[in-house]
């Protein structure tokens, strides 16, 4: 017997049996309905007399316990699996590029110097009286972030694959600001030391927001080509 296909009626009908169950993202919901329909064509071809509302409840039990759960979490952790290697591969090729890691040198440099100057000479800023260079450091790395977050459409914000990618770097500034020594002292060795930290952070915040953006530039290109496939994003339709 020749294996049953959905109908586009049927589909819809699915669709709507993966929205019910909070699945909403588009993305996320037409990778479920690859797995559901076949296997939804596989009951009806089973048992023709079976209804489609049947059909899709033992599907949706095949999948186990956490039904179509396991299906996004596959998708999860493949999907940040494949942006963490693109993320780290635009590291390396900011490192491996020498006009940029004569630039990035130069720019340590400077924050290292003025750093140095700024605790010899005790400026601080006027709020926390931290050091002034650490702080215009910390304040840029911020201001840099909201930057990229606003340079992200309406449209791209409720992408799946832009989430996914942002969960990829999101970590990185945090953990850099968590480290970034601002605290007044007058031990040489450790000006020395705190202004070397704070230099190396610039630099490594620089080689991070290259990369990340290279990053949110790859799930843009992902997101416009799941929508050339599906252009009709409702999941009702």
């Amino acid at each position: 017997m020749d294996k049953i296909k959905l109908s586009q009626e049927q589909l819809k009908e699915l669709r709507y049996f993966i929205y019910k169950r909070g699945f909403r993202e588009p993305e996320v919901m037409m990778e479920i309905l690859d797995h559901f329909a076949c296997k939804v064509e596989d009951k009806l071809s089973a048992k023709p007399g079976m209804s489609l509302e049947e059909a899709m409840k033992e599907a949706h039990n095949a999948f186990g316990y956490n039904g179509f759960y396991s299906i996004k979490a596959s998708l999860d952790v493949f999907t940040r699996r494949r942006y963490k290697n693109i993320y780290w591969s635009e590291v390396k090729a900011v490192l491996s590029n020498i006009r940029l890691m004569i630039v990035l040198t130069g720019l340590g440099y400077a924050v290292y110097a003025t750093s140095v100057w700024a605790f010899v000479n005790k400026h601080t800023d006027w709020l926390f009286e931290e050091n002034v260079v650490g702080i215009c450091v910390w304040l840029v790395m911020l201001i840099v972030e909201l930057y990229k977050l606003s340079q992200i459409s309406k449209d791209l914000k409720k992408s799946y694959h832009t989430h996914i990618a942002r969960m990829v770097i999101a970590f990185t500034p945090y953990t850099m600001w968590m480290f970034l020594p601002t605290s007044m002292t007058d031990s040489p060795k450790r000006i020395l030391l705190s202004s070397l930290v704070i230099a190396l952070i610039a630099a490594c915040f620089t080689i991070h927001y290259i990369a990340s953006i290279k990053l949110l530039k790859e799930a843009k290109k992902d997101y416009e080509e799941f929508k050339s496939f599906h252009p009709n994003e409702n999941p009702l339709a």
